[in-house]
């Protein structure tokens, strides 16, 4: 792998990112992080497989085939092969839909769901081999993380979905490595991803969410496909003075985009989910579910819940009373309270109608009090919960610690990938499917695997 890129001297950020993205290769890449870049590829399939069969993602599909193209790569849940750009869109759109994607807090978003997306089409048409992904998977995953560093966390309160407008740089630099772009032609690809950076918080819990992943997945693939045939951007588009950075956050740190992560990779820092909602709730359902388990409470027994959480999550996951399942990811209320019905959050149907509108779950919802508060960390919750018995129990977690053991990791990524891709498949399809994938690095060529998100009966 490259040394760590580095601000020159005349400030030309842009250019070195993208020197920095052209010499990223598998071969000097750590074996933590050739290990976690596994993992974050298996559970892009597993919540790709699963969110293609989502019924919001038909009128996205219809659309796409409408259109028609060549039939260059495969489209995420369906028989149909399409061009690239569809490929990317459908690809991301999927990926993102159940909100079950891995997380990476260097941008507050998800950086998988937008570069794999991207790069998975253009691997299939050009028939890569497995360690040509993987380079290009952790060029495109840190050069997104440091921009998202040097955007930092007002880009994200201001109401940018960093997934979108961080995640859509990565993807243009992941291309562009796959592609084998060299340098120059990389900053042009880094430059024409950047203008087209956009993505509102403002809808989340709506459809469009996912569909953020899937334009940037097609905007950075084309991108780097742009630049590669001689279209051209300014040199300096992230760091100029109405520029990327600077338009986009209150507060841009060009230097903390430079810095040296722990362990010199922000792949190792990346976060999986285990819970299908926002990863802003995940500390608080643990929490209310270590008070009722360890001490053995119903929902009868509680009278009061008080869920202490970072300011961050005001603006993210606090959707107080969801109309329905995609609204109810968002909402610590409604998540706290399912944790104390004891119902398996990790469960992508666990959001029905039916527990929405079950009254002891909107009475535990509505119960709960939520306090934003700076004593909390982004990721981190504290549960309070009081007893008509006048007993009170108390959890804190922080869900924003990357897991140490690779095996203990592994072994939760097996459990829900089975769980996710079983039920569209059969159980020796998946099993066959998940090995495979564990040697994606062995791979000498990826078609095979790419059309999978189509066809999972077999490969």
């Amino acid at each position: 792998m490259s040394r760590p890129p580095l601000l020159p001297d005349d400030g030309r950020a842009t250019c070195s990112l993208a020197r920095y993205a052209t010499h990223v290769d598998y071969s000097g890449l750590p074996a933590a992080a050739r290990r976690i870049a596994l993992h974050c590829i298996v559970d892009w399939y597993a919540v790709t497989i699963a969110g293609a069969r989502d019924p919001a993602m038909r009128s996205v599909v219809d659309d796409v085939l409408s259109e028609g193209g060549h039939p260059l790569a495969t489209l995420a849940g369906t028989p149909h092969r399409s061009g690239l750009y569809p490929a990317a869109l459908i690809n991301g759109t999927a990926s993102h839909m159940l909100d079950y994607d891995d997380v990476n807090l260097a941008i507050t978003g998800h950086p998988t769901a937008v570069v794999f997306s991207a790069l998975l089409p253009l691997a299939e048409a050009r028939r890569s081999t497995g360690r040509e992904v993987l380079s290009a998977f952790a060029a495109g995953y840190e050069v997104a993380c440091r921009v998202g560093r040097w955007l930092g966390n007002g880009h994200y309160e201001r109401g940018y979905h960093a997934t979108a407008t961080v995640g859509v740089i990565g993807a243009g630099a992941g291309c562009a490595r796959l592609l084998g772009l060299d340098a120059p032609t990389a900053v042009s690809a880094l430059g024409i991803a950047a203008t087209q950076a956009s993505g509102l918080k403002s809808v989340f819990g709506s459809d469009l969410k996912p569909l953020h992943a899937g334009l940037a997945a097609r905007n950075g693939l084309m991108a780097a496909n742009l630049a590669a045939k001689g279209f051209q951007a300014n040199p300096d588009t992230l760091e100029a003075a109405q520029g990327y950075a600077r338009t986009l956050s209150p507060a841009p740190d060009i230097h903390a985009a430079f810095a040296e992560p722990a362990g010199g990779l922000h792949m190792l820092s990346r976060l999986f989910k285990y819970h299908a909602s926002c990863y802003g709730t995940h500390a608080a359902i643990d929490c209310m579910r270590e008070i009722v388990e360890s001490q053995q409470l119903s929902a009868a027994d509680i009278a009061s819940i008080t869920v202490k959480a970072h300011p961050g999550s005001r603006n993210m996951c606090n959707i107080a009373a969801p109309r329905d399942a995609a609204e109810a990811k968002f909402s610590l209320r409604l998540n706290t309270a399912f944790a104390a019905m004891k119902y398996n959050t990790g469960d992508i149907q666990a959001y029905t109608p039916e527990r929405l509108g079950n009254q002891t779950v909107i009475a535990l919802r509505d119960l709960a009090q939520i306090i934003f508060t700076d004593e909390v960390d982004m990721m981190e919750a504290e549960v309070s919960v009081t007893t008509h018995q006048g007993l009170s129990f108390v959890s804190r977690k922080d869900a924003g610690t990357p897991e140490a053991d690779l095996d203990k990791e592994e072994q939760r990524l097996r459990a829900k990938f089975s769980t996710l891709v079983a039920p569209v498949t059969s159980a020796d399809a998946c099993a066959s499917l998940l090995e495979r994938l564990f040697s994606f690095d062995k791979e000498e060529d990826v078609t095979a695997l790419a059309r999978a998100i189509g066809h999972t009966q077999g490969i």
